[in-house]
């Protein structure tokens, strides 16, 4: 099973926790009614390569997941707030481990997240994505000047939902501790906020 099809199934299982609590009625026909695969057809002419393709469906599962239950009686707000919960916690722990690792066990924690900050954005995001990257000896901006989350989320007119895939990056990001780790991470606005891109700068501390 693809990556995205794992991270789907696991949506879909604790989305259903979660509304069956909530006492939502329909539950079942509700979830069966999302219309991930329809909103993928819709918007595949955005999917300019194969890495962009799972990032489609993660996108497509966050509306469909949205439109659902705000037609249920949720508020928009609170709608929001269940979703991105259930979304940014998925893999959170391995996620955060994973960088805890990193930055414990390497012999130079700068270069070990940096040089990982770098493969991830050239190996696991696609064509729909643009990151300038500037690197010294002590400090590593890289900047994403064009999101595809971003760009879907304004082609459905729903930009605020871009900001769940901002929130998801904190799994990475959290572990970075500056006084233990001697590097200062800074990301002062995303596209998802209404910046015009996203930096996220590394910094070595002395």
């Amino acid at each position: 099973m693809a990556w995205d099809d794992r991270y789907q199934k696991e949506m879909l299982r604790r989305l259903k926790r979660r509304i069956t609590r909530l006492e939502i009625q329909d539950c079942e026909k509700l979830l069966r009614e999302l219309e991930i695969e329809q909103i993928i057809a819709a918007y595949s002419i955005m999917v300019v390569d194969k890495r962009t393709q799972p990032h489609l469906r993660l996108a497509a599962l966050v509306l469909a997941s949205y439109h659902a239950l705000t037609t249920a009686p949720l508020e928009p707000q609170e709608t929001f707030e269940l979703i991105d919960d259930i979304f940014t916690g998925i893999r959170r722990t391995t996620l955060r481990l994973y960088t805890l690792a990193l930055l414990t066990f390497s012999r130079d924690a700068y270069t070990a997240i940096t040089r990982a900050g770098k493969r991830r954005a050239l190996e696991q995001y696609g064509r729909e994505w643009d990151f300038r990257i500037e690197e010294t000896e002590r400090c590593f901006p890289m900047t994403a000047t064009k999101c595809f989350y971003a760009d879907f989320f304004r082609a459905v007119a729903m930009p605020q939902l871009t900001q769940v895939f901002c929130h998801w990056d904190q799994n990475w990001i959290k572990p970075i501790d500056p006084t233990k780790h001697k590097i200062r991470f800074m990301r002062p606005t995303t596209i998802g906020y209404g910046g015009k891109e996203c930096p996220f700068i590394f910094e070595r501390i002395a």
